[in-house]
């Protein structure tokens, strides 16, 4: 495994990627880092696969556009980017934003994915109508709101050794220590101007006038012709399972849909489960094959 780094523009992202074979990008959620992807890039990389890992936008001091444009349009943008570096068709795992992404990009683009895994995250197009049926995820997203504040979350969250981050993993993945997980993703929030751009990502979402966000909801409306399965933990603190039954229909995934959760895992499953997390991934990897 080795450190390199992905270019959109005058944007660097840093990487981590192993292995030749088929192109697999996995993308990282919040308060999160690329390089907790390690026990997944190794295990794709010894199953015969180029797996790449890159930070996030904003989760780096290279790769935080001075624009500070941060919707999942211009993140959809990385990824497309990412992609054609890699030959122009990959397989894509996100979890947390990094599935949100995913989904946004498949419905876009499906030819460019030759498989999606999304951890964490259920489908975004029923979403909405899905937090009305399942009220407790109305409460366990009150972060959300919060983050809209000016200054305060910024303070929240550096507060002592990133407190704030470590509270937020320890309620999002309940009975389970991080130990170097956590240290990996204080370290990455740590540096100049992450935490303000991991929150930036929050805030974009709020701004519904701006035609980065109004062109990214279209794409909500497409189906997914991209073979898709969905992982979530049953014990997960931050996004309800009980949403996937408001929120998973077959009829939107014309290429195929599974759901799969992984018992007494929390948010952050693919780390607390890596071995289960990881036959899922390869088992979907192995079923489709890309030809760039």
């Amino acid at each position: 495994m080795k450190q390199v780094e992905l270019v959109n523009g005058d944007l660097r992202f840093p990487a981590l990627m192993a292995g030749t074979g088929d192109p697999v990008i996995l993308l990282h959620g919040f308060p999160d880092t690329y390089e907790n992807w390690a026990v997944q890039v190794n295990a794709l990389a010894s199953a015969g696969y180029t797996a790449i890992a890159p930070a996030l936008r904003g989760y780096a001091p290279g790769c935080q556009p001075g624009n500070g444009d941060y919707s999942l349009y211009a993140a959809v943008d990385d990824l497309m980017v990412f992609a054609a570096q890699l030959g122009g068709r990959v397989h894509l795992i996100g979890h947390d934003w990094g599935a949100a992404v995913g989904y946004l990009a498949c419905a876009q683009s499906p030819d460019t994915f030759c498989s999606f895994s999304a951890l964490a995250i259920p489908p975004l197009r029923r979403l909405p109508q899905a937090l009305l049926k399942v009220p407790e995820q109305i409460l366990l997203s009150g972060y959300m709101q919060f983050f809209q504040l000016p200054l305060a979350p910024e303070a929240w969250l550096k507060r002592g050794n990133m407190a704030g981050v470590e509270a937020l993993w320890r309620r999002w993945s309940p009975d389970w220590e991080p130990g170097l997980y956590l240290d990996n993703a204080r370290d990455t929030l740590s540096q100049p101007g992450v935490i303000s751009a991991a929150l930036a990502w929050y805030r974009a979402l709020f701004k519904v006038w701006r035609k980065e966000h109004q062109k990214a909801r279209a794409w909500l409306s497409r189906d997914i012709a991209t073979p898709t399965q969905i992982l979530v933990g049953s014990r997960d603190g931050c996004m309800s399972p009980k949403l996937l039954a408001n929120t998973v229909v077959e009829s939107d995934f014309s290429a195929g849909v599974a759901v799969h959760e992984i018992e007494d895992a929390g948010h952050f499953l693919h780390l607390e489960h890596p071995d289960a997390v990881n036959a899922h991934l390869l088992h979907l990897l192995k079923a489709t094959h890309c030809e760039c």
